[in-house]
């Protein structure tokens, strides 16, 4: 035998080698997936553990009929649990580990507003992180219909199955790696995820580490009633109506009074809330047209800004819009109906009544308000504002928020201003920071009509703060727009606002400073 062949029998019988390693190697994470199936769960029972190779899994068929395998996932080890939730339901949990490099990070997916489904999704992109993830269906299957059939399962979405999906998935992350997750992280958006995030910061303190919280969604008895309030600004007579291509032109007079007040002017108002900005000044001065408003719309404008509040005792409902983002809400104001979630939520938790009608409805924002906040409901909320729990053990609570969202953006103010006066500006610098972002709709990356895509590592920034101890009191996202390049931002913590220094380029951050507006 040659060389050359001698060299090549090696070469073969090499790579024989390294292929039985590999089917050994995937054999041992078999049988070690399968032998979670004995671990013991508090109060739960394990219903499944197996492997499941790379690019091989699909969601189960659901009314949609089949879906498409998962390719883009490595492969993991699966875990199906069931948990009794008193007092007669089950919630079914999935436990996703990635077999190979796992980050040493558990991050569970939140749910829907009214649960019943797995966030098959959501896990998808946390796995595809290389983060251990789980999901749960909160003992809700059939979502809305379950809570209408059933009244007394809205008591799950206080989040106690949640609360035990996470000590089982801490507990079988521990089993698989042999060392627990150095973070516990949630970073959701909008939904009822950002809901699940802050309820289990409120709820249960001590089960995550790191929370990165986007577009909140925290009030969900109120979420419907702010948007009903919004519909009805422009639909409670015909003459209140603003037909859809009358929004930019509100939205330039916006941008025309307040956008040169942080010294650039790029078409973005940097501090909506100080905007001194009066639809008065649209009023038609002849004849109805796009440029204009008629009297009755500019009513139906101010309505829009105004902070919603209770008819009778005059307590405030939610955030109010603000200036610069009326192209967002065409969905709310400028539709025949109003928001589907609205309608869900008046129909289901307002009247209870399978037959309510938007269009024989008139609201009434004192009964209406009454009957939402009835305490069968309150399970929905996330309100709690004394964080002190959270804050004291070391948690870190990042909340972002868009100024051009299509709801109540002042929500995710009100709400940080409130655990502020709670637990006291001292504590709440040790543990929680809100970022309002200019010129942004709802959730980061993601596309949104006529509103910028802000892309920001979140997570990242929360982490790092945990990590060191450094609390981030501004930070850089990039903002790009349909035929704009992108464009990076400085962006402060709340309170304060970004200010141009006024020289050197405006594209560039170091050239503005944080500052505390005025009035």
């Amino acid at each position: 035998m040659t060389t050359r062949e001698r060299l090549s029998s090696l070469g073969a019988i090499g790579t024989i080698v390294a292929a039985l390693l590999r089917l050994t190697a995937t054999a041992q994470q078999s049988d070690t997936c399968q032998r979670l199936a004995t671990t013991a769960l508090p109060n739960a029972t394990i219903a499944g553990a197996t492997r499941v190779d790379a690019g091989t899994f699909s969601p189960p068929v659901g009314p949609r009929g089949a879906s498409e395998p998962y390719a883009d996932l490595g492969a993991f080890c699966r875990i199906t649990t069931t948990t009794p939730v008193p007092p007669a339901s089950t919630a079914h949990t999935e436990i996703w580990l990635p077999i190979e490099n796992w980050n040493r990070e558990y991050q569970p997916a939140g749910g829907g507003f009214y649960g019943g489904t797995m966030p098959y999704a959501r896990m998808r992109e946390i796995l595809r992180g290389a983060s251990a993830t789980s999901g749960s269906d909160a003992g809700l299957e059939g979502g809305i219909g379950a809570l209408t059939q059933r009244p007394e399962l809205m008591k799950n979405i206080a989040n106690a199955p949640f609360h035990a999906m996470i000590v089982q998935a801490k507990a079988l992350t521990t089993v698989f790696y042999g060392a627990a997750p150095r973070f516990t992280l949630m970073d959701e958006c909008g939904g009822a995820g950002s809901r699940d995030a802050l309820a289990m910061v409120q709820r249960w303190p001590g089960d995550l580490d790191v929370v990165a919280a986007t577009g909140s969604t925290n009030w969900g008895t109120h979420h419907g009633l702010a948007q009903m309030w919004l519909y009805w600004a422009t639909h409670k007579d015909e003459a209140s109506y603003i037909p859809e291509d009358k929004y930019a032109a509100i939205h330039q007079a916006a941008v025309n009074a307040c956008d040169a007040k942080d010294g650039v002017r790029d078409g973005v108002i940097e501090d909506p809330p100080h905007c001194r900005f009066d639809p008065g000044v649209m009023l038609c001065k002849g004849a109805d047209g796009p440029t204009c408003l008629t009297a009755p719309q500019v009513a139906a404008v101010r309505k829009i800004y105004e902070t919603p509040r209770h008819a009778r005792t005059g307590a405030v409902l939610y955030g109010p819009m603000v200036p610069g983002s009326e192209l967002s809400w065409p969905d709310m104001t400028a539709r025949p109906r109003p928001y589907p979630y609205a309608v869900n939520f008046y129909r289901n938790f307002v009247f209870h009544d399978p037959n309510w009608d938007y269009k024989t409805f008139r609201p009434d924002f004192a009964g209406d308000v009454d009957r939402a906040d009835a305490p069968d409901n309150l399970p929905m909320n996330a309100q709690n504002t004394d964080l002190a729990p959270f804050i004291d053990r070391g948690g870190k609570l990042i909340m972002i928020g868009g100024w051009n969202d299509d709801l109540g953006p002042g929500n995710n103010v009100d709400y940080y201003e409130r655990v502020v006066r709670t637990v006291g500006a001292a504590k709440a610098k040790q543990g929680v920071r809100l970022f309002m972002v200019p010129g942004m709709h709802h959730c980061l990356g993601l596309e949104y009509p006529s509103t910028y895509r802000v892309n920001f590592d979140l997570p990242g920034a929360a982490k790092q703060w945990k990590q060191t101890g450094a609390a981030p009191e501004q930070i850089i996202v990039t903002t790009t727009r349909k035929g704009q390049p992108a464009r990076p931002r400085l962006v402060c913590a709340y309170p304060k606002v970004s200010q141009y220094r006024g020289r050197g380029a405006v594209d560039d951050p170091a050239n503005f400073t944080c500052r505390t507006p005025s009035s």
